[in-house]
C-alpha cells in the first residue's frame, strides 16, 4: 500500500500518528517509547496515567503507544525485538 503522487500537502513534522501498542506498565512503556525515539521515529504516549488525574492502579494504567504511521513497521521491529 504505497502512495504515489499525493504531494497536494507539504510534508511537514507532523505526521500522521497511529497506535502500535497497549502497555499495562507505564515504566514499561516509557522504556520502549525511548527505544523507539532512539530509531527515530515519532512517538506519542496516550493513557489515563498522563491525564489530568493521574491514576495508577489496575487497568488505568494502560499506556497506549502511538507512532508516526511512515515509521510503523520499524516501530514494529523495534516491537518485536523488545518483547522477545
Amino acid at each position: 500500500m504505497h502512495h504515489h503522487g499525493h504531494s497536494d500537502q507539504p510534508e511537514g513534522p507532523r505526521e500522521r500518528l497511529e497506535p502500535l501498542v497497549r502497555i499495562g506498565d507505564p515504566a514499561e512503556a516509557n522504556i520502549l517509547a525511548a527505544m523507539l525515539r532512539s530509531e527515530g521515529i515519532p512517538v506519542r504516549l496516550h493513557g489515563e496515567s498522563f491525564g489530568p488525574y493521574p491514576v495508577a492502579i489496575g487497568e488505568l494504567a494502560e499506556v497506549e503507544i502511538w507512532v508516526g504511521a511512515d515509521h510503523m513497521t520499524a516501530a514494529r521491529t523495534v516491537l518485536e525485538s523488545y518483547t522477545v
